[in-house]
């Protein structure tokens, strides 16, 4: 197996699953001035990514696409194991079902792809979230195979939207590492691919995975605790929320991320961590009443938003900006707590009308069909102007991811 002095001399790096994190990774690290070959399965998207003419909502992708000299893709697992000894895995684990927290069927098999090329010597290095144990339970028994290779554990703490920033500017690196060897390799990686100084914390793959998860169960408790004493102030005459939650963030041991009032948590990533965290804790024998807690108090509290607009009793209501966090540049509406504000008020006979650009309003249409009225904003109406309405757009933001 190659030092890891020889691996970071040479700086060869490969990746499998070229995604919109994939690709945000292997550009950081080839900035950095590593040789990256990364795999995917689209044709067409590989050849987009070699003649960089890729197209990307993603804030810089474009842009560094474009400037990169040394990241090659490929339709080849062979030729990323070939090129690198640091293999890094990338592909999706989509919410699954029941006890599955995650659907890991993407990355067993390319686990399982991996061993059967009998590849000796290698580092490979999971990156996408799993429920804790699958490092060293299913992974590890799909690459036993595999004579000398590590199997570590580097998920990222991203936001979709701000994934280059975030990659350049993490406040902590997760490292669970298969051997110190791989751990050495990583954290020095890492410092050169960050543009401040983050925390490195290295860990038992067991660790980092239960760690992964632990970092935005926390984040979604702080936003269901703010929004649910944010409740108590509105139905408390003369309080006032916002006073009130500035105040207890200002407090070092609280702090003002996340402790702002308005929509509850949605999104790809925050609702699935807190459930599976919930079902591993279940499964080793611990009550998750705190992450059952923080998932029903943030369904309760679209019904409260609801609730307050309904109270209002007008002829129709437009909710704006319904992305599944504030002033999200990508298209992603998975979970987003302004949709289900609005289901709960059609639900009730009123009528709603979604007010975004034109991306979003295309991919609600997609999921909702007509459920809602629509309107581009800043755009013509495709509704009824002539009614009375309320609009309604996020308020303060509940979190900063």
């Amino acid at each position: 197996m190659a030092s890891a002095d020889s691996i970071l001399e040479t700086k060869r790096a490969g990746f499998v699953g070229l995604g919109r994190l994939g690709l945000c990774t292997a550009l950081t690290f080839e900035r950095a001035g590593w040789d990256i070959v990364g795999a995917d399965v689209f044709p067409a998207y590989v050849e987009s990514i070699n003649d960089k003419s890729l197209k990307s909502s993603e804030p810089g992708v474009e842009e560094a696409l474009r400037s990169c000299e040394r990241l090659r893709a490929t339709l080849s697992l062979k030729e990323v194991l070939d090129h690198a000894d640091v293999i890094f895995i990338l592909v999706a684990t989509p919410t699954g079902v029941g006890d599955n927290a995650y659907d890991t069927t993407t990355l067993s098999r390319v686990l399982w792809d991996i061993s059967k090329l009998k590849p000796r010597n290698k580092h490979i290095v999971v990156c996408c979230t799993v429920l804790p144990g699958y490092i060293a339970s299913t992974g590890s028994y799909l690459l036993e195979d595999c004579d000398g290779c590590t199997l570590s554990y580097n998920p990222e703490f991203i936001a979709q939207g701000a994934i280059m920033r975030g990659l350049a500017e993490p406040d902590v690196v997760l490292i669970g590492e298969g051997n110190t060897e791989i751990g050495d390799v990583l954290q020095r990686l890492y410092e050169t691919t960050t543009s401040n100084t983050p925390q490195i914390c290295r860990m038992s793959p067991q660790s980092a995975e239960i760690m992964k998860l632990s970092v935005n169960c926390f984040v979604t408790t702080k936003i269901s605790f703010a929004n649910m004493v944010g409740d108590i102030a509105d139905a408390t005459p003369g309080a006032r929320k916002d006073d009130i939650l500035r105040a207890v963030g200002s407090d070092s041991r609280v702090g003002h991320k996340c402790i702002l009032p308005g929509y509850g948590f949605g999104g790809p990533c925050f609702p699935r961590d807190n459930r599976a965290l919930g079902t591993y804790a279940r499964l080793v024998g611990i009550e998750p009443t705190l992450c059952d807690a923080t998932d029903r108090y943030n369904r309760l509290h679209a019904e409260i938003m609801a609730k307050t607009l309904l109270d209002q009793n007008l002829d129709r209501y437009v909710i704006s900006d319904v992305a599944y966090k504030p002033d999200c540049p990508v298209d992603i509406i998975e979970e987003s707590q302004p949709i289900e504000v609005a289901k709960r008020l059609v639900r009730a006979g009123k009528r709603v009308t979604i007010r975004d650009r034109a991306t979003i309003i295309q991919l609600v249409k997609r999921t909702y069909g007509r459920m809602f009225e629509y309107e581009i904003a800043n755009g013509e109406s495709r509704g009824d102007d002539s009614s009375t309405s309320a609009a309604m757009g996020n308020p303060l933001s509940s979190y900063s991811a």
